[in-house]
C-alpha cells in the first residue's frame, strides 16, 4: 500500500510482545503457505496479520515492514503499534522491525469497534475477482486516508455479521478481522471455499 501523510515516530528496540507475535504466527505461516501472503517478483511483499494488544486500547502487534519472502517470522520480524493519533495523521511504534505498509487498515478496525481483536489482509486475485462480482463491502484505495471510511462502510451493517470486504484499486487485497485471530482466520477460509465453488 503507498505511505500516506502519515508522520511515523519508530523507536526501535528488542523483542516485543512475545506471546502476541507467536499467535500471529502459527495463523501468518499457514497464509504465507497457501500464498496469500508472501513477496512480487519486484521483492515488494504483500499481505499482514495483527492483534489487539490490550483490549481496552487501540493499541496492536502486527508482522512487520517487508516480510512477506520469509516462511516463517520470529519476534525480531514484528512491530507494536503503541498509539495512533488520526487527526494529527501520527503513529507511534516501537520493536525490532518497523510494521507493515498494512498498518493503517489495520489500526482503522480497531478503532471502529472495540470487539475487534484481530485483522488479516491477504492479496489474490481470483477470490478479489469472485468478491467483487459478488458485490461483496469494498472500500476505495484512494480514500483510505479518510480515518472515517470504515465508519462509513459499517454505518447499517453489522460489522461481525460482515467481517470482510476488499480494496479496490490495490493489488487484490481482501481484509478479514473477528473477535479472534482464529474467527478472522475462519472467514478467510469460508470466502475460499465459496470460491472454489464459483
Amino acid at each position: 500500500m503507498k505511505d500516506y501523510d502519515y508522520s511515523i515516530k519508530y523507536t526501535k528496540t528488542e523483542e516485543i510482545a512475545l506471546k502476541e507475535c507467536n499467535k500471529i504466527e502459527k495463523i501468518r505461516s499457514r497464509l504465507f503457505c497457501l500464498g496469500l501472503i508472501g513477496s512480487y517478483s519486484n521483492c515488494s511483499s504483500f499481505g499482514s496479520a495483527s492483534i489487539r494488544y490490550n483490549k481496552n486500547k487501540n493499541s496492536f502487534v502486527i508482522t512487520g515492514k517487508d516480510t512477506g519472502e520469509f516462511p516463517k517470522l520470529n519476534a525480531n520480524y514484528y512491530s507494536f503499534i503503541k498509539k495512533v493519533e488520526f487527526n494529527k495523521q501520527k503513529m507511534f511504534c516501537v520493536g525490532p522491525n518497523k510494521p507493515s505498509s498494512e498498518w493503517l487498515i489495520h489500526s482503522y478496525l480497531y478503532n471502529l469497534n472495540m470487539q475487534i481483536k484481530a485483522v488479516i489482509v491477504v492479496n489474490n486475485e481470483k477470490i478479489w475477482d469472485v468478491m467483487y462480482s459478488n458485490e461483496s463491502l469494498k472500500v476505495d484505495y484512494d480514500n483510505l486516508d479518510k480515518k472515517d471510511i470504515l465508519e462509513e462502510l459499517y454505518e447499517n451493517v453489522d460489522p461481525f455479521l460482515n467481517n470482510s470486504f476488499i480494496i479496490d484499486g490495490n493489488d487484490f487485497s481482501l481484509v478479514t478481522f473477528g473477535k479472534t485471530l482464529s474467527e478472522a482466520e475462519k472467514t478467510l477460509y469460508n470466502i475460499i471455499k465459496k470460491v472454489l465453488k464459483h
